[in-house]
């Protein structure tokens, strides 16, 4: 009797050990899923068109267009932007140049001045041309920078999400008290990110839809960003894409920057 149990518990432990090695459990950390959001596969180079639209508090509505240009530099990228319409926007344009363990480099470029301003620290809570985005919104934090922690996981639409809470481990380091950011499991990808400020209040909420696989390179056509203080929303809309064109480095100059397009 005593061989015929231990002979069940060899074979139960087997059974175990083959489940195991079938299916292996994923330890995953909050600090794990935000590098591999940094990480993921958004290409060597992307240019794309873009149809903006802002909506204020009484329904007004202004639609703007602009392209964008990224590309990578080993760990680093640069990115430039350019409004084509209205007039009354036409050609301004804006350049970022990532650093390692320093504050980004942010150029804003305005026809009317005919000048390349620097934006420096104390501007980065300040917003972009009058949308829902702040300067910080258009740079990249290092995962280092801040603290990361699974809250949950949730369910968005269809997607599968680990709910990611990122504190800032300086206070000074940035405009928001933390992040609580929606990624898609099996793609690592920000489908949703609350920004709180300082003292704990939600006030700005991220939305990305219409998500679409383009040249193997998941990415998000729809995108909204809504300030719930202001009562104001920026939605913009990826008309054209494409990825891993060779884009020159020239573009991203501040000579560029003044190029009449």
């Amino acid at each position: 009797m005593k061989n015929l149990i231990n002979i069940k518990i060899h074979t139960l432990m087997i059974i175990v050990a083959m489940l195991s090695w079938a299916c292996p459990a994923v330890a995953v950390d909050g600090v794990q899923i935000a590098q591999n959001v940094a990480d993921r596969n958004d290409g060597q180079d992307a240019t794309s068109k873009i149809r903006m639209l802002l909506i204020d508090k009484r329904g007004n509505k202004r639609f703007r267009n602009l392209i964008t240009v990224v590309k990578k530099y080993g760990d680093l990228s640069k990115s430039y932007m350019r409004f084509t319409s209205p007039a009354d926007i036409d050609g301004t344009a804006f350049l970022t140049w990532e650093n390692k363990d320093l504050d980004d480099d942010q150029f804003l470029y305005l026809p009317a001045l005919q000048r390349v301003r620097r934006i420096v620290s104390s501007q980065k809570s300040n917003r972009f041309v009058n949308t829902d985005y702040t300067y910080e919104d258009l740079q990249s934090r290092e995962v280092k920078q801040d603290t990361h922690m699974i809250l949950r996981e949730e369910k968005i639409d269809t997607y599968d999400c680990w709910v990611l809470e990122s504190i800032p481990k300086r206070l000074d380091d940035s405009q928001y008290g933390k992040r609580i950011i929606w990624v898609i499991k099996e793609i690592y990808l920000p489908i949703k990110i609350e920004f709180y400020d300082k003292r704990n209040r939600l006030f700005k909420i991220f939305t990305g839809k219409n998500i679409q696989k383009i040249d193997g390179i998941w990415t998000i056509f729809d995108a909204e960003m809504n300030d719930l203080k202001k009562e104001h929303r920026t939605l913009m809309k990826t008309e054209e894409i494409q990825y891993n064109r060779n884009v020159p480095d020239e573009v991203f100059t501040k000579g560029y920057m003044k190029h009449t397009q």
